[in-house]
């Protein structure tokens, strides 16, 4: 066989082999962040800041518009928000955004990977290493599965939409008394 021919057999064994490699990487991937979280933990229980009931908490750099930074910043997501603190010559600072009114997450790829944190009326980015992707993913599993953000239908406000459907004689009386009936639960 040529050298870029494959039987089946050798492409079998290939695929096993960078599925390994795969496996391999993304368990060193781990530990590696395991490790760099236990470091911020520890380094931002010492500079004052209270993480114990964080979900996970790391270390990443200043932007390019914060100024007078004293150190460099940790970011931690609690279960209720997502949280970015430092001291600077000011004074601490902290930046908080509620899980509520995240919208979505981003991470940039390249040198630095940055994570931007998008919310109503306020954005949120970490300058992070290989924690980049872990971070991401909690928010985002935090997201899915938070019940605050859930939004309450007002069933007058419904009953008030169908009248208005009736008005504009898109909706015969039958099948509106039947829909206000439903909506109402009687």
């Amino acid at each position: 066989m040529g050298i870029f021919k494959k039987t089946p057999e050798e492409k079998a064994e290939l695929i096993k082999v960078k599925g390994e490699i795969a496996k391999k990487n993304k368990e060193n991937l781990s530990k590696v962040q395991d490790k760099s979280e236990d470091k911020a933990r520890e380094k931002a229980a010492l500079k004052g800041f209270n993480v114990s009931d964080a979900i996970y908490v790391f270390k990443c750099l200043p932007n390019d518009d914060e100024k007078g930074t004293v150190n460099m910043p940790f970011g931690a997501i609690f279960p209720d928000r997502v949280v970015k603190f430092q001291k600077r010559w000011t004074g601490i600072v902290n930046e908080e955004i509620p899980i509520k009114n995240v919208s979505s997450v981003e991470v940039s790829k390249g040198l630095l990977p940055t994570v931007t944190v998008y919310a109503s009326g306020n954005n949120m980015t970490f300058k992070v290493g290989v924690e980049a992707t872990k971070i991401a993913s909690t928010i985002r599993d935090l997201i899915s599965t938070r019940t605050g953000n859930q939004t309450i239908i007002d069933p007058v406000a419904q009953v008030e939409k169908l009248a208005g459907l009736l008005d504009r004689g898109l909706l015969t009386k039958s099948e509106f008394e039947m829909k206000k009936k439903e909506i109402l639960g009687l």
